[in-house]
């Protein structure tokens, strides 16, 4: 036997295997209680599958574009550190002619080739 609590439009809110403050007792399985709802006369009442609408053209093109955008600014974000700790160290090091100019060029082409553009 089930406990269950209703919603006010007669939806199963709450069900379990033990009483709870407003549950009552039902002799019905859980996959009736999920795909019923009871109507105030005391009748059950199957409930209709809610409809998925099909995203239009402009909320796809919206999904896509925020989806590259979040996609870029991660890009940027890993470049950025990734050029922080490798070719930070050696500008500053050929600032101070510890190492050639070409160096540091060499780390940050390396570098911006492990994150290519898409």
């Amino acid at each position: 036997m089930l406990h269950v609590v209703f919603t006010e439009d007669g939806i199963p809110g709450w069900i379990g295997s033990q009483p709870r403050e407003g549950s009552e007792p039902m002799d019905r399985d859980l996959a009736f209680l999920a795909e019923h709802r009871r109507a105030p006369d005391g009748t059950w009442v199957r409930r209709s599958a809610p409809s998925i609408a099909e995203p239009t053209a402009e909320e796809v093109l919206a999904r896509a574009k925020a989806a590259a955008e979040v996609a870029e600014a991660a890009r940027e974000a890993a470049l950025r550190e990734a050029l922080s700790e490798e070719a930070d160290p050696l500008f500053f090091k050929w600032q101070r002619d510890e190492c050639r100019r070409e160096d540091w060029l060499a780390a940050v082409a390396a570098v911006k080739a492990r994150f290519p553009k898409p």
